[in-house]
């Protein structure tokens, strides 16, 4: 369901980062807020998604694989919620082949393309 605007403004989509090497959280939340999207993060570990995500739902999400010594199941979670995510990760096709709820998720890599990045939210939030 959509928010209705306010005084002819249309709100701006929210898109989850989760992301454990803050420089390049700050380069995927830039390039997200240059594109004007609000931001939901970025979280550094499984629990701080977890905990954004209980306290509002994102429109899309970015993913990194591995935080830290951690696989993200935020994935998973995501999915049951029905919002869309891709990942940016330097792990082999053939390991994210292996889990389900990555086999067939676009993987924008690292580094990671920016721009291709705000196009894939921008279809996604439309």
């Amino acid at each position: 369901m959509e928010e209705p605007a306010v005084a002819g403004l249309e709100r701006k989509r929210l898109v989850l980062v989760v992301e454990d090497e803050m420089f390049i959280a700050m380069e995927l939340v830039r390039a997200l807020r240059d594109a004007e999207f609000d931001v939901l993060g970025p979280a550094g570990s499984v629990a701080d998604a977890f905990d954004l995500i209980k306290t509002e739902r994102p429109d899309a999400a970015v993913l990194d694989v591995r935080l830290g010594t951690e696989r993200v199941p935020v994935a998973a979670e995501l999915k049951t919620l029905g919002v869309p995510y891709v990942i940016a990760s330097a792990s082999h096709p053939s390991e994210l082949a292996s889990e389900p709820v990555l086999s067939d998720v676009a993987n924008l890599g690292k580094p990671t393309d920016l721009d291709r990045l705000v196009r894939v939210m921008q279809a996604f939030c439309r």
